[in-house]
């Protein structure tokens, strides 16, 4: 009977103890706190909550920022001026020699227009462009250029037959053509007549026709692209955000003849995929579409931008360096072989694929990194690896660039053909530097700077806190509620504390 009684008081008490306000807050906490421990240590919930705010959603401050960057761009344009043509041609000269002038700053003002949102977690759009002359040397400075336009027809006509260059010589012959232009800044960039560009407009007409009225470096970047750009929002999976989908509709390009040269890969350099920055030794892929080709990216160091830590990548001296694998980014040779590729000098890139056939070589500034041979065949080149090399500071966390400058050179190919003389005493296959740019982020507004801050520091500090703090308050209910069970099987004598005993000795011991 005493027994009975006894084993009843037990019950009794322990579903008072069950009762206790006190027990019951703790285990709470205690499960709570287990919850976030899980979440923050075991899971990338939190990381993956932030960076959905990346995401290109209609009616989002993300997809205001990427349909109206309020971020410009500056263009710095440096321009070789020939300076001893006439002693060249005339033999007093062994090498032309050019003086670097600039920089020509340009504003660039850009907007994606003709925006559309499609189910499967893309959205396709065309940009739209202008540029506004800010700073640097003036527009009006006169420059001595390559005719690009005769360099250009020289390069078409040599394949052809005999009679399409009688023909092309005899129109020649008519227009008082020069070698070399004296123009000044703003007409060599944005535009100028030219009466052997009316000639070749009329002849291509007939089968290509040229797109623009004058002749300019940049004469057709001024207003809407005719590309058309589809990309990944990052709705469905944030490891493809940014990522281009297609141009034009497709995902090959017809170009290079290759599809896995023709593949098209990369983002358009105003962000990129986080997981991409996860692993330092992933590149990062930058698709150039006046390029035809992807550009790469390499971890390098850690730098900060406005105090706040940052990733610099530098781009790959590889990218513009043809290797046997990837050497279908050599143009076919015009002839009975169109199999056969014919590659361009180390550290150039010919693009000539990529635009109508124009003979067009990109290189770094003052043919950086390329082979020694072509910065010695030209007077007054100063390859700098401080100055001419491309970099990118990536924010550690958004993977959105904070400061960046991308530098390319413009060169021009010469190719002589038979029976034509206006190359002069240039050899046949030489390299002419026409000019180079560097592409850099305008100055982060305030505000853009605050998200940055906050994104690194606030957010930092917030998913520590939640770590370790989830693991102290889970340690401390642990603590807690063992204290509370031990004291209260001992007040009341109760068997449990014969356990909690046996427990403590092992502990102890």
């Amino acid at each position: 009977m005493k027994s009975e009684e006894k084993n009843e008081t037990v019950k009794k008490d322990q579903s008072n103890f069950l009762r206790n306000w006190y027990v019951w807050i703790i285990s709470m906490i205690g499960l709570s706190s287990l919850f976030l421990l899980v979440t923050f240590w075991c899971t990338n919930i939190f990381q993956d909550t932030i960076l959905s705010s990346l995401i290109i959603q209609k009616g989002t401050t993300s997809f205001d920022f990427w349909e109206r960057p309020p971020v410009k761009l500056i263009y710095k344009f440096y321009i070789f001026n020939y300076t001893n043509v006439e002693d060249f041609e005339s033999g007093k000269a062994n090498k032309l020699r050019v003086q670097q002038l600039g920089p020509y700053i340009y504003r660039e003002t850009k907007k994606r227009v003709n925006v559309q949102i499609h189910e499967n977690g893309t959205i396709s759009y065309q940009e739209e462009k202008s540029y506004q002359w800010e700073s640097g040397n003036p527009e009006n400075e006169m420059v001595v250029v390559p005719n690009i336009p005769l360099l250009a027809a020289i390069s078409y006509f040599r394949n052809l037959h005999i009679t399409a260059k009688l023909l092309l010589n005899l129109g020649l012959s008519t227009l008082n053509i020069k070698t070399f232009l004296n123009l000044t800044v703003s007409d060599f960039l944005w535009g100028y007549d030219d009466n052997l560009y009316n000639i070749l407009k009329a002849f291509s007409s007939l089968q290509d026709p040229l797109p623009y009225e004058r002749f300019g470096i940049l004469v057709g970047s001024n207003g809407i692209s005719k590309d058309r750009i589809t990309i990944n929002t990052g709705f469905n999976d944030m490891n493809y955000l940014g990522i281009i989908e297609k141009i034009n509709g497709k995902s090959i390009q017809n170009i290079w003849g290759d599809e896995k040269c023709d593949k098209i890969y990369g983002t358009d350099g105003s962000m990129f995929p986080p997981k991409w920055i996860n692993n330092y030794s992933t590149p990062l892929y930058i698709y150039v579409k006046e390029l035809c080709k992807p550009l790469s990216f390499h971890f390098h160091e850690y730098s900060n931008v406005h105090g706040i830590p940052s990733l610099r990548y530098k781009m790959s001296m590889d990218s513009l360096k043809i290797s046997s694998t990837d050497s279908c980014f050599c143009p076919k040779t015009v002839g009975h072989n169109t199999s056969e590729r014919k590659c361009p000098p180390t550290g150039t890139f010919n693009v000539s694929a990529c635009n109508s056939g124009l003979p067009i070589l990109i290189s770094f500034p003052n043919f950086y990194g390329a082979d020694q041979s072509l910065i010695e065949s030209i007077d007054g080149l100063k390859p700098n690896e401080t100055l001419h090399e491309s970099f990118l500071d990536l924010h550690q966390f958004l993977a959105l660039p904070m400061n960046g400058s991308s530098k390319m050179q413009l060169n021009i190919e010469v190719r002589r053909a038979i029976g034509m003389p206006y190359t002069g005493k240039m050899k046949d296959g030489m390299i002419l530097p026409i000019m180079w740019y560097d592409n850099t982020l305008d100055i982060l507004p305030q505000k853009f700077i605050n998200i940055f801050f906050d994104a690194h520091f606030v957010i930092t500090i917030i998913e520590r806190a939640f770590r370790w703090g989830s693991v102290l308050v889970f340690l401390s209910c642990i603590c807690a509620l063992s204290i509370k069970v031990r004291n209260h099987c001992i007040h009341r004598h109760l068997p449990l504390c014969e356990n909690v005993s046996v427990g403590n000795k092992l502990i102890e011991g």
